[in-house]
């Protein structure tokens, strides 16, 4: 190592490389000491990282439970109601709607009048004339039903003259309810009706609506006319034959 030069006082003098490397030395000192007197940078200073509100956050959940709660309510419901049409799940006899009612009342006529004559009791009959659509015309047919109320009755033959006529899904059309006021006899049909009629074409539905008054005046006097029902509702005037007013036909010479 070379000896130090020294000046007039003796002192050391150090070289040009030592002065540089003295002075490297204390401008990273002051740069160190400078980045300690700076505050630390927050990590909330970036706003795109600050975390979502804490009440934000607890609507978003149960946001979410809500919406998870409505779908599994409404997909059970729905699979319910699926099971329900396909007899998977209803219990026996269970009423829901008048469809359902008007079934179970003619089972319970029809399971008494096999009874009664499974016991060999006395049971009358009463023969009807049924007119009916056959080949686009009004057929005559005479058929033989348990003579039950008039009400019964008439419940049998309109829903035997559906039967007769090829009216689509015949087995789920059946007559409601029936009401007599004098001369005027009131059917109260499911909506299935309205819509069998509209698939028919005009000159069947007329046809038919023809064959059930007919049947209606000559097996039911004093009933000269009809007024169709649908769900128990006046129905209105849409659709390919008029069910809003009153039917009634020429009594035969």
């Amino acid at each position: 190592m070379p000896p130090l030069r020294r000046n007039d006082s003796g002192r050391p003098v150090p070289n040009r490389r030592r002065q540089a490397q003295l002075a490297m030395a204390e401008a990273e000192a002051r740069k160190r000491h400078q980045q300690m007197k700076k505050p630390k940078p927050s990590r909330y200073d970036d706003d795109d990282k600050k975390p979502t509100p804490l009440l934000l956050r607890i609507l978003s959940i149960l946001g979410v439970i809500l919406l998870c709660f409505v779908l599994g309510y409404l997909g059970t419901s729905w699979v319910v109601d699926f099971l329900n049409k396909k007899l998977l799940l209803k219990p026996e006899n269970r009423i829901e709607n008048q469809e359902d009612l008007s079934n179970f009342e003619e089972s319970e006529r029809r399971q008494a009048a096999r009874n009664a004559i499974m016991s060999g009791g006395n049971v009358q009959q009463i023969s009807l004339n049924l007119y009916h659509v056959k080949d686009n015309s009004i057929t005559e047919t005479r058929k033989n039903f348990l003579a039950l109320t008039r009400e019964d009755n008439i419940r049998d033959a309109v829903n035997e003259i559906i039967e007769l006529s090829g009216v689509p899904n015949a087995d789920k059309i059946k007559l409601l309810h029936v009401f007599r006021n004098d001369e005027t006899a009131f059917l109260d049909m499911p909506g299935q009706f309205a819509s069998a009629l509209n698939s028919m074409g005009k000159q069947k539905s007329l046809l038919l609506i023809t064959g059930i008054v007919r049947t209606m005046q000559e097996n039911f006097s004093p009933i000269s006319q009809v007024r169709f029902l649908i769900d128990s509702k006046t129905p209105g005037r849409e659709g390919i034959v008029d069910l809003s007013s009153v039917w009634k036909l020429p009594k035969k010479s």
